[in-house]
């Protein structure tokens, strides 16, 4: 694998969290679905290419989301190595057809909202609000049908895109 395949999860992971961690001025109960942006890349280089998103990474990615939102430490490195699990598990499943990934891919976003919910809830003693979770999943779901179009026009190298073929059938 060439330096710059490797390059390429390590700076979209970092951009989405830098983004996550931006002050945008959202109201509070609208705030959940940005630290789960960088969801979506880490389970897609964790499905596609795992070699090229290590475990660590991951880790410092969400560490520096702490850090960047002052938040407790743990949580979202936590979370995010739950989406990495969920992505590499689901590794022989991202083979088989794009519906299976989009199912996979909706089903390990509602896992990890699930688990950032139950953290939460035990972290504050008492059972959190699931609706900022649900809506958060729910629009980082939405967020995703622009963000993996370009993680997958990033994955694919220039020498191997496919060339249209305008020849008639016989």
């Amino acid at each position: 694998m060439k330096p710059l395949q490797y390059l390429t999860p390590f700076v979209s992971t970092v951009a989405l969290t830098v983004l996550a961690a931006l002050p945008w001025g959202l109201p509070t109960e609208d705030r959940f679905f940005l630290p789960l942006l960088p969801v979506v890349s880490i389970h897609y280089w964790a499905l596609r290419r795992p070699a090229a998103m290590p475990e660590w990474l991951v880790f410092l990615v969400g560490l520096l989301l702490d850090i960047f939102t002052h938040g407790p430490l743990g949580y979202w490195p936590l979370i995010y190595l739950w989406a990495y699990f969920l992505g590499v598990a689901g590794e022989p499943l991202g083979r088989k057809s794009q519906l299976m990934r989009l199912v996979y891919f909706a089903g390990s976003l509602l896992a990890v909202a699930v688990l950032a919910w139950a953290v939460a809830s035990l972290y504050f003693f008492e059972a959190a609000d699931w609706r900022p979770y649900a809506q958060g999943a729910a629009l980082a779901a939405a967020a995703a049908v622009l963000i993996v179009p370009i993680l997958h026009f990033l994955d694919t190298p220039w020498g191997e895109r496919p060339q249209p073929q305008l020849t008639r059938g016989t």
